[in-house]
């Protein structure tokens, strides 16, 4: 059997051969252990498996048996078996062993060298997914347990991953098959879709669900029969009414509403997206979902009785652009193609015959949608035509509120890429008159937060700092719970860090403890970074230069990345030659780090003395100089800290 997987080419030739049976294969020179154990890695990162440790890699031996190698480990037990079950010549299935058992196996069933089939079983799990494009993730399930469901639903929301979180939603193809009841499928249309914008808005001002948060378990109900005679759909359902799941946040644990689930065949899909229980009082949970619910007359139902042929077009139509959604790489025009085209069928389902609770649903992601759009800069049409949609919506406070802050936003985008040179901060005046308008006349709307968060957020980057302090104080003040609320706390935390000891502990980019406290003794510079962030990289040779020279003397450097991911961090690192140490903030610019700053803009540095107090926010510029100072035990003057917490690159 010859080895060949795309990624491990070069490293398989080593160790490819063909297996075939008796005395021919006894010929073949077999791959090392170690070999072996270096070229293979299970194709999706959830999995727990065994590995040798350094003292016990020597110890590790292959054996032949027919179709495959075997990989023992130093007392015996099975690690891995990359088999040929075609007697092709070619690897096809890699299997991945725990405890001697088996727990994960990547199958490549189409024989183009890369798995399109992952299966999890025994210590792993009951899950079989379909990687259909071979991309390393998975697309669809064709097992999956209700628990493994819900786990992968809450921990997809925890890391912001919209794609795996689609595959454990109803879609419109799962709501079509089950042949379920008209306007229920209406509902569940408008509860499954717009993943992202529902994600987005329950990340944005979650306590409980952040890049820290930690699966425990799944805590469901009874499942119960919904039987075909109901009408709720052509067969019997099998449904989890209100599940429920457990996170840690620290010493913690919290709730999360997973709700309604169904059983398709051997896959269990959600209903609806989780949604954590917040807050530490008593918690209202709602009897009932969407499928099971008690029934209700024609009459009483307030809604059509049957879908529209049309309305199911449109919907199918819907589904079709979300599953198509751009990636984070996406270009403006692609994000507008893609935002106008779903606002253009949204716009058609508002019209549509339905309960006012599904037509509210349309008109927001609609609002949502093309505010995204003219956010680009590149799509001049969007203020008309939420006005349009003002308009039509003005006789509901609580919704005109909503698009009236999303028609700011696209207008302001418009007014940004317009701006007149000889009048730069004409927008700025623009926006900051309108958003304190808009806070004046809704202050209790939901969109309230925000629209302060802008007002101290533009006063800070203006240089406004005592402006800036009395907005962050409102917000900690009256919108404490709000996302917002606690970035705010965070902001005025920074704002007054100067003679104060800086409090930062987490885990390195390797994973190992890192804190503050190993660097006292030295001046040290705090700098909170991404890769993303084109001032940063800009500053770069600058401040790494600082680093080469002040380094011997006593100067240290500690980094605070943001990043969402750790995907280009790697090769980052090298090209900009950074050698100095960073805490991994895994939740980016919403993780705690960046939330107990209120980290608004990257980089954000401080420059902390040998006694680590913080002396100064710092900018590049003033750096050396600084540097030079606290070296010597000097001072920092009013000049070295005038660029204290003087934000000026992209903001959050």
């Amino acid at each position: 059997m010859r080895f060949k997987r795309c990624a491990q080419i070069a490293l398989l030739r080593v160790v490819a051969g063909i297996l075939v049976s008796g005395a021919a294969h006894a010929q073949q020179k077999a791959p090392t252990a170690e070999q072996i154990l270096k070229a293979y890695r299970p194709s999706q990162s959830d999995v727990e498996i065994d590995n040798p440790t350094a003292e016990e890699l020597p110890k590790c031996r292959v054996e032949n048996e027919p179709g495959s190698y075997v990989v023992l480990g130093a007392a015996g037990q099975v690690l891995r078996r990359i088999s040929d079950t075609n007697a092709d010549g070619f690897a096809d299935q890699y299997r991945y062993y725990r405890m001697g058992l088996e727990v994960f196996r990547d199958i490549d069933t189409n024989k183009n060298n890369k798995p399109d089939q992952c299966r999890w079983m025994n210590w792993g799990g009951t899950r079989w997914g379909l990687d259909q494009n071979e991309d390393g993730r998975i697309d669809a399930w064709r097992i999956l347990s209700a628990q493994e469901a819900a786990r992968i639903a809450v921990e997809s929301m925890i890391r912001g991953d919209v794609q795996a979180l689609s595959s454990v939603m109803l879609s419109a193809d799962d709501i079509k098959n089950l042949k379920i009841n008209d306007s229920v499928a209406r509902e569940l249309a408008a509860a499954t879709s717009d993943l992202p914008g529902k994600l987005r808005a329950i990340l944005s001002s979650s306590k409980i669900l952040n890049q820290r948060s930690t699966w425990v378990r799944f805590d469901p109900p009874v499942p119960g029969l919904i039987p075909a005679e109901d009408d709720r759909a052509a067969t019997d359902l099998t449904v989890y009414e209100n599940a429920m799941a457990i996170v840690q946040n620290g010493e913690k644990h919290d709730l999360v509403m997973i709700g309604e689930m169904v059983q398709i065949g051997n896959v269990w899909k959600l209903a609806q997206l989780p949604s954590p229980l917040e807050g530490s009082g008593p918690q209202t949970i709602q009897l009932g979902g969407i499928l099971m619910q008690p029934q209700l007359t024609r009459a009483s139902a307030g809604a059509p009785d049957s879908m529209s042929e049309e309305m199911q077009r449109l919907l199918a139509e819907l589904q079709k652009i979300d599953e198509a959604s751009p990636s984070a790489e996406a270009t403006p025009a692609q994000l507008v193609a893609f935002n106008v085209q779903r606002a253009d069928v949204l716009e058609k389902l508002m019209q549509q015959p339905q309960s006012d609770e599904d037509r509210v649903q349309w008109i927001r992601q609609f609002a949502e949608g093309v505010t995204a759009a003219t956010q680009t800069g590149e799509y001049a049409a969007g203020p008309k035509r939420l006005a349009d949609l003002q308009e039509k919506v003005k006789d509901n406070e609580e919704l005109l509120s909503f698009i009236y802050y999303r028609r700011l936003l696209a207008e302001y985008a418009i007014r940004l890429k317009n701006a007149d040179p000889k009048a730069p901060d004409a927008a700025q005046t623009w926006w900051g008159e309108q958003v304190e308008a808009y806070v004046k006349r809704w202050p209790k709307s939901e969109s309230a937060p925000e629209a302060i968060a802008q007002l101290a957020i533009g006063a800070e980057l203006l240089g406004r700092i005592d402006d800036a302090k009395s907005w962050y104080t409102m917000l900690a003040r009256d919108y404490e719970r709000s996302n917002q609320g606690i970035r705010a706390r965070g902001a005025l935390k920074r704002l007054a860090l100067n003679g104060t000891r800086l409090e930062l502990q987490g885990r390195s980019l390797n994973g190992q403890p890192l804190s503050i406290q190993q660097y006292r003794g030295k001046v040290t510079l705090v700098v909170f970074w991404t890769t993303w962030a084109t001032p940063f990289t800009s500053d770069l040779q600058t401040i790494n230069a600082i680093y080469q020279k002040y380094q011997p003397s006593g100067f240290e450097i500690l980094g605070v990345n943001l990043d969402s991911t750790v995907d280009t961090l790697p090769a980052y690192l090298r090209q900009y030659g950074i050698r100095w140490q960073s805490i991994r903030d895994a939740g980016g610019m919403e993780g705690q780090l960046a939330r107990d700053y209120g980290i608004i803009s990257v980089p954000t540095m401080f420059i902390m003395d040998k006694d680590g107090v913080v002396a100064s926010g710092i900018a590049t510029e003033n750096l050396e100089t600084a540097v030079q100072a606290l070296l010597k035990g000097e001072k920092l003057d009013a000049t070295r800290q005038s660029a204290a917490n003087a934000p000026r690159t992209q903001k959050n």
